[in-house]
C-alpha cells in the first residue's frame, strides 16, 4: 500500500512538472484515498488487537 501511495505522489510530482491537471487533480484525490485506507488499516488493526486483549482477559 506504501508503494502505491509513493507512485500516487510521483504521478503527482510529474503531473505538475508538466502541466497537466486533470493527472494533478486525479493524484490527489488518489493520495488522498490511499492515506485514508492505511489510517483505516491501522485503526482495525488495532482494534482487534484490543478486543484480543479483552478476551484473554475474560478467560
Amino acid at each position: 500500500m506504501l508503494i502505491v501511495t509513493l507512485l500516487g505522489l510521483t504521478s503527482l510530482i510529474i503531473g505538475l512538472a508538466i502541466g497537466w491537471p486533470i493527472l494533478v487533480a486525479l493524484s490527489i484525490i488518489f493520495v488522498i484515498v490511499q492515506v485514508i485506507m492505511t489510517i483505516a488499516k491501522y485503526a482495525v488493526k488495532y482494534n482487534d488487537d484490543r478486543l484480543i486483549e479483552r478476551s484473554k482477559d475474560t478467560n
